[in-house]
């Protein structure tokens, strides 16, 4: 998107992401990024999620048409869904260790279990290398929303939806190194 806008998440209320987050907060699994992306030129919104694990990433995004209905609020109706092929990693990226409940377990002793698993593992990434993503519709009632601009400037903008609030830095912004 040449026109785009993007900015990525620093903060979210956003009751259906929370699963999301706190499955992020798993030893093996991290939320990578979560963006999005707004085009004024062609009055669309992508919200894109990337999560990461030992074996690899996957992406996920959700497309929308906006209209403008004054110089704060949009009106947002979202059209599909998309699934990225997984970008699976030549070699298991384990971590040394993991915190579970305050306790340092090692995860040393399953790297020798997990070896064999890495020409499977180079295997796989091969043949899902190339790949098309899956368009998915958005089902139900929940295609429509709005947005409201609550603070913008050059690198932060702030907006509250009917899902609760986002709070986004522009990519590249110094705010992301905090």
């Amino acid at each position: 998107m040449l026109d785009a806008t993007e900015h990525i998440a620093m903060y979210t209320a956003f009751s259906e992401l929370l699963p999301l987050l706190a499955a992020g907060t798993t030893p093996l699994l991290k939320v990578k990024q979560i963006c999005q992306a707004i085009n004024t030129s062609s009055l669309t919104i992508e919200n894109s999620t990337t999560l990461s694990g030992p074996f690899g990433s996957f992406s996920f995004s959700a497309s929308a048409a906006f209209e403008v209905r004054t110089p704060t609020r949009i009106q947002v109706e979202f059209k599909e869904g998309t699934l990225q092929p997984p970008e699976i990693k030549s070699s298991i990226d384990l971590p040394e260790n993991v915190d579970i409940f305050g306790l340092k377990i090692s995860l040393s002793p399953m790297q020798q279990f997990l070896n064999p698993l890495q020409e499977a593992v180079a295997s796989l990434a091969r043949a899902i290398s190339g790949q098309p993503p899956i368009k998915l519709p958005i089902p139900g009632g929940r295609t429509k929303s709005w947005l409201l601009i609550t603070y913008l400037d050059k690198d932060f903008r702030i907006s509250r939806g009917d899902g609760g609030l986002f709070v986004l830095a522009k990519e590249g912004s110094p705010l992301l190194d905090m």
